[in-house]
């Protein structure tokens, strides 16, 4: 009996052992496969593409897991848009593509490969699409100027002092950078209607301030590397000093007759202490803006000259932001500016044709109201 009991016992202990084995392996097995099924549904976030000269920045976002990304290209001509096709893998979040070809478009969607120490590979969905312009005149285009404008925004929260360097006195890494920072989407995920800036003050790599935003967006349109010369100088003077590096024109605000497509509107009062971009104006006078503002980067509009909230331009801001940026605009609903945005500000318009142009303007996006802008923007 004692004999029987130690070979029930050991043959015990074996099934035990078994399926103790079994249970590893299928888990080891099941965690590649989860991991694999994960990366499939996910995406690269952030893809922007610029033209500078006639070479294109393409940039986005890290994905988590991934080991390698595929850069697609179409190429656009005569109404028509090519086939994407893979032009270039890379295992950073970041090319420059030479030798482009002035005046035509080019358009870019980036997918991401994870593979496994067994060699298999999993891809990721395809990005959105972002599109650029090679300019014939100039180093670049007003078009590029505002979509590289539009791509932080609903993703990038207002932080005093982001954008700026430690000790305040010009533009840090974030704003002498190619493309978005990962961090500013990771600091404003989960952000509420109760964000206030104010428990912020100078984390400066975790979102950007007016100014940041600015020089951050005018440095993206102008270089194609990193850590090159910045533009972050203080809001009341960006729009003045922009002109004094021979961007264009300055007019004070007294002298100020429009608002158009790229203008760069600098606060010339002691209240204000703020910079923001002009989309464009509305027959009503409003003018439909990009800024970084509490809470964040957003477009907004003004209200009329006579103080109208229920204005063009807001109606405008309003309608894109709750359609392509719906949790920003759930969370952060305020979409008017006051009337001091058309009375307290200089304007810096930017040179576009001629000697010395640096962006040209071959869509007519100036020449436009601020409903025609909006729709070349997010055409694609």
């Amino acid at each position: 009996m004692e004999h029987l009991n130690i070979q029930r016992k050991c043959y015990f202990v074996h099934i035990c052992g078994v399926l103790v084995i079994v249970w590893i392996m299928m888990n080891l097995c099941s965690f590649p496969c989860r991991a694999k099924t994960v990366f499939e549904k996910e995406k690269p976030v952030g893809v922007m593409a610029t033209a500078v000269g006639d070479r294109i920045a393409v940039s986005w976002e890290p994905l988590p897991g991934a080991t390698e990304y595929e850069i697609y290209e179409a190429v656009a001509a005569g109404g028509k848009r090519s086939k994407f096709v893979l032009i270039r893998r890379t295992e950073g979040c970041q090319a420059v593509l030479e030798k482009k070809e002035a005046g035509v478009s080019y358009a870019y969607y980036i997918r991401a490969c994870m593979e496994a120490k067994n060699g298999a590979k999993a891809y990721s969905g395809k990005s959105a699409v972002a599109s650029t312009t090679v300019a014939r005149e100039g180093i670049s285009t007003i078009k590029n100027f505002l979509k590289t404008a539009l791509a932080p925004v609903g993703s990038t929260m207002y932080v005093w002092g982001g954008g700026w360097n430690k000790a305040d006195t010009g533009a840090g890494k974030d704003a002498r950078t190619v493309g978005l920072s990962p961090a500013w989407r990771d600091f404003a995920s989960g952000k509420t209607s109760s964000y206030d800036y104010k428990n912020y003050r100078y984390k400066i790599h975790k979102g950007l301030d007016c100014s940041g935003y600015v020089g951050w967006c005018v440095y993206n349109v102008l270089n194609t590397k990193n850590n090159e010369k910045g533009y972050v100088f203080s809001a009341s003077g960006q729009a003045k000093k922009f002109s004094g590096l021979g961007f264009g024109s300055y007019r004070k605000a007294d002298q100020i007759t429009d608002y158009r497509a790229g203008d760069v509107m600098s606060s010339t009062c002691s209240c204000c202490g703020h910079v923001w971009i002009a989309v464009g104006q509305c027959s009503d006078g409003s003018v439909v803006l990009l800024h970084s503002s509490p809470s964040g980067v957003q477009l907004n509009g003004t209200v009329t000259p006579k103080g109208s909230k229920n204005s063009q331009a807001v109606r405008l801001a309003a309608k894109y932001m709750k359609k392509y940026y719906r949790s920003w605009y759930q969370r952060f609903p305020k979409m008017d500016r006051g009337v001091s945005y058309l009375t307290h500000y200089g304007q810096m318009r930017w040179k576009t044709a001629g000697k010395n142009a640096v962006l040209s303007d071959p869509d007519g996006l100036r020449n436009m109201r601020a409903e025609r802008v909006l729709e070349e923007l997010f055409l694609y």
